[in-house]
């Protein structure tokens, strides 16, 4: 909707203001003191992120926020405060307070037997606790424990296996939530947004394992201080380094090798934190090219990498002052050649280079400015870009053709966003703020030039140039939320949203309410519900199953508006012993969603990308079961996803204006996973998937046209739904600990370990159905093409 003026915009601002205002008559009780601080790993000195605070006189706690910091408002007087953490060892300190006071405490990680025989303390934000539905913490230690392909630890491979998480394609790396697309994902590295999280086509993700400290994903509610995407927030936090000792790991694959080292800079004040991980396909490959070239007498090179890097700087100026500096660069390079020559002069030449990657860097300040009141700013950039060259070239004679292509897309963003924390009593937990983006897009600048014997392949010949004009969006946007104790069994988050985006001199405004609430049948048993509404102002136009350059990030424009969600959430949690279960069904709709019309083309058009695509509507709706164990040697959990997901495009350009299903309508996904910590020295991991196959459009019909000749007919989009999908992982990890603490691991997998063939991808042979000879229809048949049997894998880790 086009606003003039701006009331909900104006309406969120006023009420974080009014917020800051009354602060005062939040005010705690007389006898009342305010406890704060920052809780740390005691040995890197590392801020802990949801370290449970616990307060046995009055039954009240919190937790820490992305920070490590604290503020609990306690009686005045003799306190006995616990500090829990799952991986650490609790501790229980004794107090006496007077007046507001600042704790730091540092815990200590558990070693491997204690893990063993560990008692996993309660965590106030598991499912049975927190306020939000479909939340999950994701482990770090689970991550380095579970099967891996290639034998590369992958967050984002970890999250699939969550209910109501499905994988798109078998072995890559994308998320499709609740029947979204992949692009309905916010993936925040330290509270920037990160557009680009595959490598290798979509193989292996962005985030390497040795950087990440934490990560949290959100699909069910979500809090007001998360926007801009439809779907779920992943939120991932990175090392920030010890300050205290120098320690390193190294570690080597099959296909890639990673390498991280970290320590003081100045002892407790300042840390830093590197990793380096880079794929040697390109160096694997050159003896079989060599090879290759020697036997057939001809000049072929290829190449393949990817590599990224993550920094980070930590320091800390006293317990009101840090600043970090997070840097994040990551880029995916393809290439391959060839030429023949002939003793006649002539020669064939062909040349093609793809490239695609991420730069992302922010510049954070924390600053406790009161007990009762924290601030978090950030200034954020990143960059985003792709570019696919390609040059055709052959000589007979005195002719010389060729054909040039080239295609390159786009993004950079600027921006400043600051989130504050305000604690007024164990009632209220207030979080407000901004952030504001510029956003640079680059959707499609394509190059075309032909000569020669080409220029009849392509439509008019010579030179095609299409250059969409340089597109640059304001996006503002305006946060508060309230998590209100209204007693001992409720609890609510109520709070909004407002979203502001100026693009093409229009604007779009944008209220986002949110509102979620807890309510505590007994110890063991909660029910929660959720409202949330979202906005997304950017789009990915995918015109393949795989993650390509061709994929074109895209803003809403004068003509497209931003895409708009809304989803409804109830669930069932039970814990007890280590064991948790959850029932959560979900009803969502989705607004302006962009596809390609039928019958467009990626690339290879004279056409504005706006005039290729139309604007539809989504529906998702669904249950997703969990069974989960937490405690002792043996953990694991088992989850199981009824889904419905479909689209429409009231238009026509899509389907003829038909509704019909998405091509992730997976109606059933079922997920086994199970870890066992045999001794100190072993672990085992397994994980078994199940699920229906994905939509694909087929040709399934046949027509006889005015000549007498058969052809295929397609009746509609995502007619056929492709075979039932499912695989076993197995891994084990060996443990050989040395000298001064060091260790080594050792570990052996096994992808799809009963070596099924699942379908990447359908398709029609066209050899055996003879429909354009006129042949008998009876006799078509689909083929199935299968990307991964078996696949062992082997790494070494040194820890140091």
């Amino acid at each position: 909707m086009h606003y003039t003026f701006c009331k909900p915009f104006v309406c969120i601002l006023l009420l974080i203001l009014s917020t800051i205002m009354f602060m005062p008559l939040y005010g705690q009780n007389k006898n009342e003191v305010t406890i704060s601080g920052y809780v740390t790993d005691v040995q890197t000195r590392e801020s802990l992120i949801g370290v449970n605070i616990f307060n046995s006189s009055d039954k009240t706690g919190t937790v820490t926020n992305n920070s490590g910091y604290y503020s609990l408002t306690v009686p005045a007087g003799d306190l006995r405060i616990t500090y829990s953490y799952v991986g650490y060892i609790s501790e229980e300190k004794v107090f006496h307070v007077a007046s507001d006071t600042t704790i730091n405490i540092g815990l200590r990680e558990q070693s491997a037997k204690e893990l063993n025989t560990v008692v996993v303390t309660a965590d106030r934000r598991s499912e049975l606790k927190s306020i939000e539905v479909g939340r999950t913490r994701l482990s770090m230690q689970d991550l380095s424990r579970m099967p891996s392909f290639m034998g590369e630890a992958d967050l984002i491979k970890y999250a699939q296996l969550l209910p109501g998480v499905s994988k798109g394609y078998e072995g890559f790396s994308g998320m499709i939530v609740r029947g979204g697309n992949s692009d309905e994902n916010l993936y925040l590295v330290d509270g920037n947004p990160m557009y680009n999280v595959n490598h290798l086509f979509g193989l292996f993700s962005t985030f390497n394992s040795d950087a990440v400290k934490s990560a949290e994903i959100y699909k069910g509610s979500f809090p007001a201080r998360f926007g801009g995407r439809l779907s779920s927030v992943m939120d991932v936090h990175t090392n920030d380094g010890n300050m205290k000792e120098y320690h390193g790991t190294f570690n080597i694959g099959l296909i890639s090798s990673r390498i991280s080292f970290e320590g003081p800079i100045l002892k407790d004040r300042t840390s830093f934190h590197v990793s380096f991980r880079r794929t040697y396909l390109d160096l694997v490959s050159k003896p079989f090219i060599w090879i290759i070239n020697k036997q057939e007498d001809s000049d072929v090179d290829f190449g393949y990498h990817f590599f990224d890097a993550n920094v980070k700087l930590n320091h800390k100026f006293n317990d009101k002052h840090r600043i970090y500096f997070q840097l994040y660069s990551g880029y995916d390079i393809l290439g391959a050649s060839s030429k023949d020559k002939y003793q006649s002069g002539n020669y064939d030449y062909f040349k093609f280079n793809m490239g695609w990657g991420n730069i992302l860097s922010s510049l954070g300040w924390d600053y406790a400015i009161s007990p009762k009141l924290f601030a978090h700013t950030t200034l954020l950039y990143s960059q985003y870009d792709s570019k696919i060259k390609n040059h055709n070239e052959d000589k007979e004679g005195n002719n010389i053709s060729s054909f040039k292509y080239k295609l390159k897309s786009g993004i950079n963003d600027i921006g400043v966003r600051t989130d504050w924390d305000f604690h007024p009593n164990n009632s209220h937990f207030v979080r407000f703020g901004g952030v504001y983006t510029f956003h640079t897009f680059r959707p499609n600048a394509e190059k075309i030039d032909t000569k020669g014997g080409y220029e009849d392949d392509v439509i008019g010949g010579g030179l095609i140039k299409v250059k969409d004009d340089v597109i640059h969006t304001h996006e503002t946007s305006l946060y508060l939320e309230d998590e209100i104790s209204l007693v001992d069994w409720l609890s609510l988050n109520l709070g909004g949203r407002a979203t502001l985006i100026k693009v093409q001199g229009k604007s779009y405004l944008s209220a986002e309410p949110r509102a979620s609430f807890r309510a505590m049948l007994n110890d063991r048993i909660s029910i929660k519900g959720a409202y949330s509404q979202m906005v997304q102002s950017v789009h990915l136009l995918q015109g393949s199953v795989l993650a390509l350059p061709t994929d074109l990030w895209v803003p809403a424009t004068s003509k497209l508006k931003p895409m708009v969600s809304k989803q409804s959430s109830l669930g069932i949690y039970w814990a007890n012993k280590g064991y948790e279960i959850s029932a959560e069904g979900y009803y969502k709709t989705m607004d302006h969603l962009l596809s390609y019309k039928d019958g467009e083309s990626v690339i290879l058009s004279d056409q504005s990308w706006q005039d290729r695509v139309a604007s539809g509507e989504g529906r998702a709706y669904g249950v997703e079961l969990m069974l989960k164990k937490n405690q002792g040697p043996f953990t694991g959990w088992i989850s199981y996803t009824l889904s419905w997901a479909n689209r429409i495009y009231p238009g026509g350009e899509v389907n003829r204006g038909k509704r019909f299903p998405d091509r992730f309508d997976n109606r059933h996904k079922l997920n086994i996973v199970g870890i066992w910590k045999v001794s100190p020295k072993v672990d085992l991991s397994a994980t078994w998937s199940l699920s229906s196959g994905n939509m694909a459009t087929l040709p399934l019909e046949y027509y006889t046209d005015i000549n007498g000749k058969q052809k295929k007919y397609l009746k509609e989009r995502n007619n056929y739904r492709m075979p039932l999908y499912h695989r076993l992982d197995l891994n084990v990890n060996v443990y050989r600990p040395k000298k001064k603490g060091r260790m080594g691991i050792w570990s052996f997998g096994l992808y799809n370990a009963y070596v099924h063939q699942n379908s990447f991808m359908v398709y029609l042979d066209e050899e055996t159905d003879g429909f354009m000879q006129g042949a008998d229809v009876n006799r078509a048949k689909l083929k199935s093409i299968t990307f991964f049997p078996i696949i062992p894998s082997i790494s070494y880790t040194y820890k140091f």
